[in-house]
């Protein structure tokens, strides 16, 4: 089923550019803007909700938190590895173990998807991050938010169904 964590997308995003594509130019903000266009495009060409994870409107558009969180620590500069997943559970001593989980791309690419996430990787590669936050910005479902947004408003969510009815009459890319 094509119901993924939104770590894994980033993470096969992160993957494709670099490894497949041998680009250096996936920012945090790029890769945000990314995601939420591969959601779109899925949602709305394939009715596919790609995975669960809340995409929220914040000053520089849509973002999902936890991605968000995972991958900040390159600032400005250029994504290049993937973030393993990891897992805690109690140890037999009474303490903890831990384990790491390292990402596995194999699902995502034998997907009914997965082109559909490399067309939108390959159209927006090379958009600068500042060009896709100003057009996530002209969309209604953020700009119909600005105020709110601006004033620092939290737990504004995209909806399927605001994209969906904007993403009828517009292109997504």
């Amino acid at each position: 089923m094509n119901n993924y964590k939104a770590m894994d997308i980033a993470n096969y995003i992160v993957e494709y550019t670099n490894n497949t594509l041998k680009k250096d130019n996936l920012t945090p903000i790029k890769l945000q803007k990314i995601m939420y266009y591969v959601y779109v495009n899925c949602l709305v060409k394939h009715n596919i909700k790609l995975f669960n994870q809340p995409i929220e409107k914040w000053k520089f558009g849509p973002v999902i938190s936890d991605v968000y969180h995972s991958f900040k620590v390159y600032g400005t500069n250029h994504i290049d590895t993937v973030i393993n997943g990891y897992e805690f559970s109690d140890g037999e001593d009474g303490g903890f173990e831990f384990k790491i989980i390292p990402f596995d791309k194999s699902e995502i690419e034998e997907s009914s998807v997965v082109s559909e996430i490399q067309f939108v990787i390959d159209k927006l590669i090379d958009v600068g991050p500042f060009e896709l936050v100003e057009k996530t910005h002209r969309e209604d479902p953020w700009k119909n938010f600005e105020p709110r947004i601006l004033k620092g408003e939290k737990s504004l969510y995209y909806s399927d169904e605001e994209i969906k009815h904007y993403f009828s009459t517009h292109d997504v890319i």
